[in-house]
Parts: structure tokens; sequence; C-alpha cells
């Protein structure tokens, strides 16, 4: 089964009832939320954000970062768009882990500099002391927000760019901290969407470059929803805020999704419009060209499921603050360019969880090194540390294609349960039509791409390459 995303305004056009406020992936790329699937400094690499406001509309927005083992917070701070502004901003190791650096003049509260701002380990100390180190916050994944739209005359004018630079950045960042202007009724109005976003990794050293785009979420705030401003330093907003159920596209018909009353965890909505059965996509590995592949698998939600009490739905396991895991399990399968086929076997797979073995994810991003036979060691394009995994393929599997199916069972109290299958209870109904025979989803929510390389080896030619292509995914349903 296929999934076809479609704007709000063809969903609309199609006849479902509220499916323009429900929150969906929106094809054309803008949205009220975005999602970066991933940031690293390893290896050599940097990378680049950056954020536009399409609108004309002075924007607060929320910069998120999340480190990539448990999506714990390593920063966050507002920032605010001009009308038409666009903001980037450079993410780089340091000695102890890593930091964001902008010369850009948007304003920013707390202040993004032009020298870097550090990022924190304060939201993951309770793990075991081997995970407990700023080195951990080298690999993750950003999340923005966008918080509604400034009104507020005086403050307009302060985030308003005259000769490329703000009016008064001073007076912004006072307006922005607990009690000031920013956070009082009706100087900040309901979000109106149109940020567009990507990221991009650059290995200076080797020439190596290429772009993703950000995942755009749209209505994820209710048409009733009004400013959302949070001071810097706030955990909120937070993708649990999401206001909307949400709108699916199966079977052809536009689906309003609705979390199972019982069983709702705040963030259902979000999951649901990213919950994927599988994810498939390219490998390179040929030896003449000395290519390599890193798949980047990135669970944009799985926090809010594995950090609780109790394992939630569809995710499998709680996060073990002593190995620093969650691990979901998976089956892989993959083909070469000429219809051949293998499977993988846990022993073409590492690392393995202690206590869990099979083929398993065990991190909120997982950068899956493919390795081609005899190359040993994982040889890893991003030269991940935390967030590493690897697959090792069976000799003559160079160039081809993957699929990797979410296979997770998930129980966490015995009162539903589908053996093979990682599940998101929920109820479905099609204006006009009644409900469909399914009402409960397959899979994970899952964002990502997979990351090439290749060097020429031709006389007199450029030598390093890098692309980037993202995932492509089947979506399950199943009827309780």
């Amino acid at each position: 089964m296929k999934m076809k995303l479609l704007s709000a305004a063809m969903l609309a056009g199609l006849g479902v009832a509220g499916s323009a406020q429900a929150v969906h992936v929106n094809p054309d790329g803008t949205g009220q939320v975005l999602l970066y699937p991933y940031y690293t400094v390893q290896n050599g690499y940097e990378t680049y954000v950056s954020v536009v406001n399409t609108q004309n509309t002075t924007k607060a927005v929320k910069v998120r970062i999340l480190e990539g083992m448990n999506s714990q917070e390593v920063l966050d701070f507002n920032l605010y768009l001009s009308p038409y502004d666009e903001w980037s901003a450079k993410i780089f190791r340091t000695d102890s882990g890593a930091a964001i650096m902008t010369t850009d003049t948007s304003c920013t509260s707390g202040q993004v500099t032009s020298s870097g701002i550090e990022f924190r380990n304060y939201q993951y100390v309770t793990d075991a002391t081997a995970w407990r180190t700023t080195a951990r916050t080298r690999e993750g994944y950003i999340e923005l927000i966008e918080m509604g739209n400034v009104v507020h005359s005086t403050l307009v004018t302060a985030i308003k760019h005259v000769n490329g630079v703000p009016g008064n950045c001073g007076t912004v960042r006072t307006a922005a901290a607990s009690g000031g202007l920013l956070n009082q009724s009706g100087n900040v109005v309901a979000p109106t969407g149109g940020l567009y976003g990507y990221g991009t990794t650059i290995s200076v050293g080797s020439g190596l470059r290429t772009t993703y785009d950000a995942v755009a979420l749209d209505n994820f705030w209710s048409a009733l929803d009004g400013g959302q401003h949070t001071p810097p330093g706030s955990l909120l907003p937070s993708l649990e805020q999401v206001g909307t159920d949400a709108v699916l596209i199966r079977d052809g018909m536009a689906i309003d999704w609705a979390p199972d009353a019982t069983r709702a965890q705040p963030v259902d909505p979000v999951s649901a419009v990213l919950m994927r059965s599988a994810i498939m996509n390219d490998y390179v590995v040929d030896s003449g060209r000395n290519s390599s592949t890193n798949w980047v698998v990135t669970f944009p939600t799985k926090r809010f499921y594995v950090n609780g009490p109790n394992t939630a739905r569809p995710f499998s396991a709680k996060w073990n603050t002593s190995s620093a895991e969650s691990c979901d399990p998976i089956a892989v399968d993959y083909w070469d360019r000429e219809e051949n086929t293998t499977v993988v076997t846990e022993g073409d797979f590492s690392p393995l969880p202690p206590g869990n073995p099979g083929l398993n994810l065990c991190h909120e991003v997982n950068t899956v090194s493919i390795k081609r036979d005899g190359t040993g060691s994982a040889a890893s394009l991003y030269g991940a540390v935390y967030t590493n995994n690897s697959i090792q393929l069976a000799s003559g599997f160079e160039l081809g294609w993957m699929k990797i199916t979410f296979t997770g069972d998930a129980n966490d109290d015995g009162s539903w349960f589908d053996s093979g299958r990682a599940l998101l209870p929920g109820d479905a109904t099609v204006a006009g039509v009644g409900t469909p025979s399914y009402d409960t989803l397959v899979g994970l929510p899952v964002i990502g791409y997979s990351a090439f390389t290749s060097e020429n080896t031709l006389a007199g030619g450029l030598s390093n390459y890098m692309g980037s292509v993202v995932h492509k995914a089947e979506t399950g349903t199943y009827n309780r």
C-alpha cells in the first residue's frame, strides 16, 4: 500500500470535513513545524541549518536541538523572523562536544553569537556515567516549532530588517523574557505556517557536501489556538502540544485519524502522519570508486513513548539508562541492481543490544553504515559514535537497494497485541463514506535519508562526490 500526501487545499477539495485543520506532512514543503532528521560534527563534518519565512508576517519560532541517542534537548532558543526573512546557522565541533554559531543578524533569544554557544548535557545526567559526556551532543537532530505571529507594533519594528539589520534585538530579548511583552496576551497571535527549511552536512577537508529538506508539518496548531510564545529556556512548546487530529491518505481516500481515546499519548497525531511500516532506499558501496553509504533513520517522537514509567505503543522498550538504549526490532532485506537478493541475519548487524538478540535500531537517531563484504569494521561516512549501527552485505552486493521493515511487538499491558507488528491504535473516519476497515496504523514514526559518497578514479577528474536521497516508504494498517 502506497501513501500519497495531499496539500490542505487538495484535502479540502476532496470534501473531507475538518481535514484542512488536521496535522499532516505538507508535500509542498512548508508548515508550522519543521523536522531536520540529522546533524553531525563527527568525521570532519559540520552541519548548516537554514529556515525561511515565506509569509508577510513576523514570526516567533522555537528552535530545539536534540542529541541523537534519546532525543534529550541540548539547546533551545527563540528565533524571530521578519517577513520573507531567512536565517542560517552552523553546528560545529568543539573540544568537549558541539556548538552552534551564526553571523545572521535575525534576532535570537538566548542570543546565538558568531563565536558559538556550547550544547549542554543537563537533560541526560541521570544516564550511566559513560553516557553523560557532552561529546554525546555531536550527533542528533533538530525541530523548529512556530509559536505565532508577532503583532505588537513596537516589537514588529524591532524585528524588522532595515538595510540588513533588525531594528533592535535588545528590545526583542527583553520582551522574550518571562513576563515580557512577547509573553503577554494579544502580542503574539496564532501561528500561520509558511516555514520551510533544509540542512547541509559539509566536510571541508574532503570536499564533500550534501543537503536534505526538513519535513514540514502543517496545521499542527488548532484554529482555536492562539499565540504559543514561551521564554527562551522553556521546554515548551513541544510536539506533544499538537492541537489537531491527523489526516492521512489511504486507498485513495483522505482519512481523518484520531488517537484511541483509551490509549492516547498527546503526541499521537504527529506520530500518525510519520508512521511507516517499512522504509526503502539505495546503497552504493562499490570498491572500484571506494563508495560508502550511511542511512539516517530518525524517530522524532520516540522520546515521548519510551521515557515514562511504561513503554507505550508503537515502540517496544523503555529507555535503559545503564546501556543508553531503547531497542526496536527490524527485518532487513536487500537486492542488487539485477534482482538478486538475500536476507540479513543477526551476525550481519552491529552493535547488538545486550539481552535483545536479533536486528534492532536502538536510538532516536540511527546512523546506519552499509558495509560491503570484506570491509571488516564499519566504514562510516559520517563517523557516528553515539548513534552508530551497521549492516554487512553479502559478497557481490555493492550496488542496489534495501528495505528495513519495522517488526516490533508493542504490548504495554496485554490488552492489545499483534505479533510481529508495531501498532498505533486510533479511530479513522472518511467524511461521507463512513468508517474504513482499519483504524490502527502499523510501523514506527520515522524520517531520514541515505547519503552516498564516491571517488572519481579517472585521471584528471574531480576526486570526491556526495549526494543524498530521502527514504521511500510503505504504510500499513491493521483492523483490530
